[in-house]
């Protein structure tokens, strides 16, 4: 699959490659997507809450109101998420409504977004490969990119969350972006920036890799004093940003700021910057001196950053700042893709490198690619190097980080593997099995099985209380205010017609609040808060194995006492004995 210099007959057109590394992905996710398809399970909450919105809309609700009306009642609460992923999963959930039934056409919508995003993703690593290393490496880089699992995380099958498209969008932006460098390409800039500029239109969550490539523009200026890349992005960006900001936010919420999603405060830092180097550009005959230059580029990047500072300094930092600090330790801190990357060396110490290595792999190389390089090729090198080098700091932050780096860092590993195969002389057949080789154990998923690695037993357990069957008997009751554990909020929303108070959304500290406190205090202060909230039904899950945090955190609590199978009187349940999932609703008060 991956040309060497020779390769000849032996090198597969880049299409056969992408299709086979969709058949292979395929066969290794059969059994989940089966799954999705038969019983319309969800896997990830995320996915639950976003085919939940994607149904408010097609019911009519505006494209602007990002409310979420059964979640937190009675006022529901809104959204940071926007509705530009919602708009091809509606397209697709209308076309296939055309010949199936709704809950089908829901299925096959949600088996189709994540393929075609993954047939997406291959092509643009492969492209990349092109862009970095030339032709060789692009069959190398597609196969790797399969290597690394995608198809597992973000692209799985029934995955319909924002993170899939955040995905392919960071590598198109990085891509036009690398190509823009070359002087006689500078215009891919502009589309590099529009490109962030829908980014940032979805969620924020790429922001640490553009702030990257946007910084390496006036920091190469500095250097020799090129103006045309600093226009060309400086024009892509005043158009995009703008657009795409009033495309999301109604023109009342203009000039609000919100910390975590694209609001005025984001869209003035980067419009100020984008002057900033659009001036700069314009000056810069004037600027004749290395001191010149610098002195002008740090006095844009003071404006830019200056701008936050006045409008929002709260969104200086963590954008999840404004989380309750209780529900930050009995709900965030608990969930694995949110902890640091070596916080759970101890527990799966094989994934940990699995995850981590291959990355530093793609940095040595994109390392050494820049010091054999020269030019144009050094430049991209280094930028690659660096959207590596934040993208690891940011996973070991936050370890779901890794899975956009990672199809990144693959683009150098592959082009490194090219490299060292073409330098053996042996036929174009061995040095393509040879490659193939390498490729497998370096990557992602060949450490994952070459390395120990421990089942979780109690994950079967908690997965059954996410099972569609399970909600059934809650889905014929009368629609209710239902106070449940943070993970199975969003579940609940998809599955039944009721309100949930809890789901695991920073925003909603309200009703998150409801649910921690009802669920740590003892039975007689818990019924106080549950009937002051107005709560008409409470849902335990009764197969965890493990403790949640909610019973660690008050061993007398209520959430303790219904994970011993007890209940207190004035809470009369609504399950049969053998049930998965406990229903119990508040008894009148006499």
């Amino acid at each position: 699959m991956i040309a060497g210099r020779d390769a000849g007959e032996m090198s597969l057109p880049v299409g056969v490659v992408i299709l086979v590394s969709l058949l292979c992905a395929a066969a290794l996710t059969f059994g989940r997507a089966e799954i999705v398809w038969r019983t319309g399970a969800f896997f990830d909450s995320d996915d639950a809450m976003r085919a939940v919105q994607v149904r408010d809309f097609l019911a009519g609700q505006n494209w602007f109101d990002l409310t979420a009306h059964r979640l937190d009642p009675p006022s529901g609460l809104v959204m940071h998420w926007s509705r530009i992923v919602d708009l091809p999963l509606a397209g697709l959930d209308l076309f296939f409504s055309t010949f199936l039934s709704p809950d089908y056409a829901e299925r096959a919508t949600r088996l189709v977004f994540p393929f075609a995003l993954l047939a997406a993703l291959f092509a643009a690593t492969g492209w990349l490969g092109g862009v970095l290393a030339g032709a060789g490496a692009r069959r190398a880089a597609i196969w790797l990119t399969m290597l690394s699992g995608p198809m597992f995380l973000q692209f799985a099958p029934g995955r319909i969350d924002h993170h899939a498209p955040q995905i392919v969008t960071l590598s198109l932006a990085f891509g036009f972006f690398l190509q823009g460098l070359d002087p006689a390409r500078g215009w891919r800039l502009a589309i590099a920036a529009a490109l962030m500029a829908l980014s940032f239109a979805i969620s924020l969550e790429n922001l640490p890799f553009f702030v990257v490539m946007i910084a390496a523009l006036p920091l190469l200026f500095i250097v020799d004093g090129r103006r045309a890349p600093l226009l060309w992005f400086a024009a892509g960006a005043l158009v995009a940003f703008p657009a795409l900001y009033g495309a999301i936010n109604p023109r009342g919420a203009w000039f609000a700021s919100a910390c975590d999603a694209f609001s005025f405060v984001h869209l003035a830092a980067l419009c100020v910057g984008a002057v900033g180097l659009a001036i700069i550009a314009l000056l810069s005959p004037r600027l004749s001196t290395i001191r010149t230059r610098l002195f002008a580029v740090g006095a844009a990047g003071g404006a830019s950053a200056t701008s936050a500072l006045l409008i929002a300094p709260k969104c200086i930092g963590d954008p999840l700042g404004g989380l309750d600090p209780l529900l930050r330790d009995l709900w965030l801190s608990q969930v694995v893709e949110a902890k640091p990357l070596l916080s759970l060396y101890a527990t799966a110490p094989g994934m940990v490198v699995a995850t981590a290595v291959p990355v530093l792999f793609g940095l040595v190389a994109a390392l050494g690619f820049a010091w054999k390089s020269e030019s144009v090729a050094r430049r991209r090198w280094l930028v690659a190097a660096a959207v590596i080098v934040i993208g690891f700091a940011a996973g070991m932050w936050q370890m779901r980080v890794f899975t956009s780096v990672t199809p990144l860092a693959m683009v150098p590993l592959a082009a490194a593997i090219v490299a060292l195969v073409e330098r053996f002389d042996v036929s174009a057949a061995l040095r393509v099995a040879l490659a193939a080789v390498i490729a497998i154990a370096l990557s992602p998923m060949g450490l994952a099985l070459a390395l120990p690695s421990r089942d979780d037993p109690d994950a079967g357990a908690e997965r059954a209380c996410l099972a569609p069957e399970v909600f059934a008997p809650l889905a014929a009751m009368p629609a209710s205010r239902i106070v449940g554990s943070f993970d199975i909020g969003s579940h609940l929303l998809a599955h039944t017609p009721h309100s949930v108070f809890a789901a695991p959304y920073h925003r909603d500290n309200h009703g998150n609040r409801i649910a921690a406190d009802a669920f740590t205090a003892a039975p007689g202060d818990a019924e106080a808060i549950l009937r002051k909230a107005g709560a008409e039904l409470v849902v335990w899950c009764a197969r965890a194995k493990q403790p949640s945090a909610l019973v660690t955190a008050s061993p007398n609590g209520l959430a303790a006492l219904l994970t011993r199978g007890e209940a207190p009187s004035w809470l009369d349940r609504k399950s049969g004995p053998s049930a998965t999932l406990l229903v119990f609703a508040l008894r009148p008060v006499k």
